[in-house]
This record gives structure tokens, sequence and C-alpha cells, in this order.
């Protein structure tokens, strides 16, 4: 049998949660914070001044930021919207600006600057009466300190460290190289190289782009490990082999992009077997790939020596287009190998 107590306690209870929830205060809304709008930058580059081609100015622009900071490509770094930096030498940077805000939002914006000592650097080879030869800087940068050394680098022979100097007539070669470091009151330094002669520099028109055509390919084709395009890579470790079949017809031409004045050519003697290389040849310059005249040539020229250098000068003011080198017999045999064939000019 059910209680009457059990009966009656549910309308009760009824009653007594629809008073409480009569009875509830209602709840103010919660206001939450707006977030941290996020960060913006942009940046411009600027030099610091004409006569210092390594330092920049950085001018930036930044907005909904905390801290902004720099890195420049070459392990340093700096702080603050607009900065200035010297890079300490010649290469390819990237820039970064990256700002930031408390919350830890960042945007950022890149850049690269390059910085070529080819284009802040130069020399000139000056023949003097007495057979000497002057070196004399000619810069774009404000220079604290000047050396010169024979090679291709700083490491061989110290010539001077005046900012002009001279260096006696070549007699027991035919070209050196001599290099010229500058550093600034900065502290940044470079050093540039040239081919020296007693008629003056060398200037490498074969780098400058041309087109190359050769008579009679080896077995491997153009592109081959020992093919034509090896003769000029500018590599000396590399060449170009005729492995069969050569005959006193074989030439090789190179057509310039713009005529160009050439009156010297560096041939390098390939690696091995000396029976292979050029004896007697003609070197020919045409305007139009069909008429050619002879600039230069040579007979029983013979070296026993592997990778040699060998430049040969002419007298030429003609721009032309093509030239030939058209090699009319080697030591011996039946094949035929060069390391490097270029074109030059003497400035």
């Amino acid at each position: 049998m059910r209680s009457k107590y059990a009966i009656m306690l549910a309308p009760i209870l009824l009653i007594v949660m629809l008073l409480s929830a009569g009875c509830k205060k209602e709840l103010e809304p919660i206001e939450s914070e707006p977030d941290e709008l996020k960060p913006q930058v942009n940046f411009t580059i600027i030099p610091a001044t004409e006569k210092d081609p390594f330092t920049f100015s950085f001018k930036g622009g930044a907005i909904n930021y905390k801290d902004v900071i720099w890195s420049f490509g070459d392990g340093s770094n700096a702080f603050g919207v607009d900065v200035t930096h010297t890079f300490k030498s010649p290469g390819v940077f990237k820039i970064m600006m990256k700002a930031q805000n408390s919350l830890g939002y960042w945007a950022q914006q890149e850049a690269k600057i390059t910085i070529k000592a080819e284009d802040i650097l130069d020399f000139s080879v000056k023949p003097q009466p007495d057979g000497t030869i002057k070196l004399e800087p000619e810069l774009v940068a404000d220079v604290e300190e000047f050396s010169w050394y024979y090679g291709e680098n700083v490491n061989g022979a110290l010539i001077g460290s005046a900012p002009i100097t001279t260096i006696p007539e070549l007699k027991d070669v035919i070209f050196t190289y001599v290099t010229m470091k500058i550093k600034t009151k900065e502290g940044a330094a470079a050093s540039i190289s040239k081919i020296v002669t007693n008629k003056g520099s060398l200037i490498d028109i074969t780098s400058n782009g041309i087109e190359l055509t050769v008579s009679k390919e080896g077995n491997g084709g153009t592109t081959g490990a020992e093919g034509s395009l090896k003769l000029v890579d500018g590599l000396s470790s590399t060449k170009m082999f005729v492995n069969s079949g050569y005959t006193n017809a074989y030439w090789a031409q190179q057509e310039i992009l713009t005529p160009t004045v050439v009156n010297g050519y560096i041939i390098i003697s390939a690696n091995d077997v000396q029976d292979r290389d050029p004896k007697d040849w003609d070197f020919l310059g045409s305007h139009d790939g069909v008429t050619w005249v002879k600039l230069d040539s040579r007979a029983n020229y013979l070296s026993p020596l592997r990778f040699e250098t060998r430049l040969f000068l002419f007298d030429n003011t003609v721009a032309y287009r093509y030239y030939r080198l058209n090699v009319k017999a080697v030591k011996g045999g039946t094949t035929m190998q060069m390391a490097e064939w270029r074109l030059m000019y003497t400035k």
C-alpha cells in the first residue's frame, strides 16, 4: 500500500523548485577584451653614402608591434625600426625585418642585397716608357688600406701597400696575375684580380657569351665528357678531345654576340699525351663567317708542360663577330685535344 506522505511529496518539491527558479538573480554579461591587432611591416633600402658601397640604411615601417628585429644574412642582427648596417665583404645577403606584438603575433618582410667586387673595384694597367707597368685603382669607395699581390688571390707575394704602385716589365713570362685588396674605414674588405701583360690588362671576351661551333666532334658529341663545349667551359681540368680522324682541316669557331676587338687568345694544354697538342695553327677573324682574315699564325709550337696556360698576343683594331682557330697540325698522330681556348683583349 502506498503511503499518502509519498504521494504528497512530489507536488511540494515541484512548488519549491518553481519558487527557486523564479527568485534566481540574472547574471551580468562578461565583456571580452578585443584581440590585439596583428603587426604589419615594410622597409626600403638605400646606400648610406655614395662613397661606401658596403653600408646601407634600412628604413622600416611598422604598426601594431612591440619589438622589431633585423637580420642581415651575415650572422648579425639589429633592433629598432630604422637601422644602418655595414657588410664586411662582397656577397649575397638575405635581409629580414620582423615585428612582433605582446601576444606573440609577428609579421616579416624579406629582401636581398648583392655586393659584387667587380662592381665596386677596378684598377688600370698602364705600360710606362721605361718598361714598368703602372697599377692604379679605379674605385667608388673611400679606402683606408691598399694591398697589391702577385697571383690570383691575396696569398701571393706582396707587391706593395701604396694606393698606386708599379711592377717591373715582364720578361720571363708573357703575363702574370695581380690582385688588389682594399679595406674601408668601416672595416669592409674586398679584392679583385686581373691578368696583366706588358700591353695592359687582359679582358676575357669568351666569358661575355659566345656560340661555339667545330668542324669535328669526338665520339661523345658536343655535350659529352670530352665534347667541344669543354673548350670554353672555363676549366683547365676538362678538355675537348677529338679521339679519331683528326685532319689538318679541323677548326673551332667562336661567334660573339656583339662584334668585338680581339687581340689575343689563350690556349691551355690538356692533362696528358703531348702528341695530341696543336702544333701549327692560324687564328682568323670574320664579319660574316664566310670571308676570313688571318690575324695570327703559329708554327712548330711545342711544350711538354701539362695544364700550361699559353697567351698569344697580336695587333688588331678591327671588331669581328667571328673568330676561328684553324689547327693545321698536331705534334703527332690522328687525335687532338685542348683544355681551353679563350678570346682576349688587352685594355
